[in-house]
């Protein structure tokens, strides 16, 4: 078998597959939810954490025992991390030596691992997709494709809106004030992962509302006078019905913009401060490190939102793991570093059992190295992390990384655990119903799991 089949090959087998979707018609989601969930149903929040680019999950947690760890170092030759510098998580596997914080926090009980997860259409085995007798995503290993495919939460290209869209709009009717203030963005770049809902998502870039000029002279919807400031609203307001939709769209969210500050106006006011943030070394965009300080400094003003949302969801995107010609070392150490301040921070706030944190990625990574990093993957293991977490344990069956591995469409993993699985456990904790989770996850009628057991109820 070649491990180095040409990448042509692999999308054109993906672009194969995708051929086989029916372009069914996806369940209606237009319909109001009931009101809720109340005050008294307590508070839960999803924390989104990006790996953006494609992690190398497997120089993150590696086989221990002596047989299986020489596999995995002839198969990844110069990449692989020393056997005597990991950190034991149980008697098979250890984490890299620079993960501590990640050690810590699974050893507490409050990390798990998800293994072998990733885009599917169906449940598919190695030997299928080599066959060519089954479905799989379309435009494998292209970033943009199966990151998107994260986002929307669904493999099939049916699907144009996010998950988390989708799902906040269950939880809460456009009427509820609270419904505004449910999907927070906190990176420096838009996501899918929010698109398409009632409601835009609130977008912070740190812990302060910016002043309201143009209230301040005499523009804003609550100036109380000023003749051009009226007629620059009722401007906005008309082009809010306007037949073109671009421009309507423009227009309600100029008009936004301009409430916003006076609907937050002194959100902020008292934050907490958090220790031990830090951000990274040559890291692109907005540090990891600052995002997740600001996802705690909001939660610590959570009750000062208008109608007090009890759900929330947030993305943080960590840049750089794109590695074709380099090792992720340092985004390994980073990320457990800012994941173990999260978690302080959380405690902190009283609010270690109310907030989860989970890792998305576009992809896996290849098993053998293509000369001096990796290339585009398939499965890839994911983190979650939080008080309501059963963790200390790896859910799924890890995959054998060795040469011609068994779990394995010549060197990229094949998925054993689908993306819906893996977002439906987290929702269903969120407190979506069996039939809500059906039309935010179209596409989970397809696999035998719903469940993966490691959320406490």
């Amino acid at each position: 078998m070649n491990p180095h089949k040409k990448r042509r090959d692999f999308l054109k087998q993906s672009l194969a597959g995708v051929f086989g979707v029916a372009a069914a018609t996806l369940p209606s989601n237009a319909a109001e939810p009931r009101t809720r969930p109340a005050a008294d149903d307590g508070y839960r929040a999803l924390v989104c954490v990006l790996l953006e680019g494609g992690a190398d999950t497997f120089n993150m947690i590696v086989p221990r025992r002596k047989k299986s760890y020489e596999k995995y170092r002839k198969l990844r030759r110069h990449l692989a991390v020393a056997r005597d510098s990991l950190l034991p998580i149980d008697a098979r596997y250890g984490l890299r030596g620079n993960m501590g914080e990640m050690q810590r926090l699974y050893r507490e009980k409050k990390l798990a691992v998800v293994a072998n997860v990733g885009t599917l259409v169906e449940p598919v085995t190695p030997r299928q997709v080599r066959e060519g007798s089954k479905k799989i995503p379309f435009e494998l290993f292209a970033h943009n494709t199966q990151r998107d495919q994260w986002m929307f939460g669904d493999a099939t290209g049916r699907s144009r809106t996010g998950w988390a869209a989708r799902a906040t709009d269950r939880l809460y009717p456009v009427s509820n004030p609270a419904r505004s203030y449910c999907t927070i963005d906190t990176a420096d770049v838009n996501t899918l992962l929010f698109s398409g809902g009632r409601k835009d998502p609130l977008h912070l870039t740190e812990p302060n509302i910016s002043p309201d000029t143009m209230r301040r002279y005499g523009f804003g919807p609550e100036s109380g006078g000023g003749a051009f400031g009226r007629v620059y609203q009722h401007l906005y307001a008309l082009h809010q019905l306007d037949r073109n939709p671009l421009q309507a769209t423009m227009a309600r969210q100029r008009i936004r913009e301009l409430n916003l500050p006076v609907k937050l106006e002194g959100l902020f006011d008292g934050v907490r401060d958090f220790d031990g943030f830090t951000t990274g070394v040559h890291e692109v965009g907005k540090p990891l490190g600052s995002q997740l300080e600001l996802v705690a400094q909001t939660l610590s003003v959570k009750d000062r939102f208008p109608g007090r949302p009890r759900r929330q969801i947030f993305f943080v995107d960590h840049h750089n793991w794109d590695t074709h010609d380099s090792d992720n070392e340092h985004q390994t150490g980073y990320l457990s570093d800012s994941l173990g301040a999260f978690q302080k921070a959380m405690e902190e706030l009283g609010m270690e059992s109310e907030v989860t944190v989970l890792t998305l990625s576009d992809f896996g990574r290849s098993l053998t190295p293509n000369g001096a990093g990796t290339d585009h993957g398939w499965g890839t293991h994911a983190f979650v992390m939080g008080g309501a977490v059963k963790g200390g344990k790896i859910y799924g069956k890890m995959p054998r990384i060795e040469r011609d591995s068994p779990d394995a469409w010549y060197d990229r993993l094949v998925p054993a655990l689908s993306m819906e699985s893996y977002l439906a456990t987290l929702l269903a904790w969120m407190g979506l119903s069996k039939d809500e989770l059906d039309l935010v996850l179209p596409n989970l009628r397809s696999f035998p799991t719903r469940d993966l057991g490691f959320m406490r109820g």
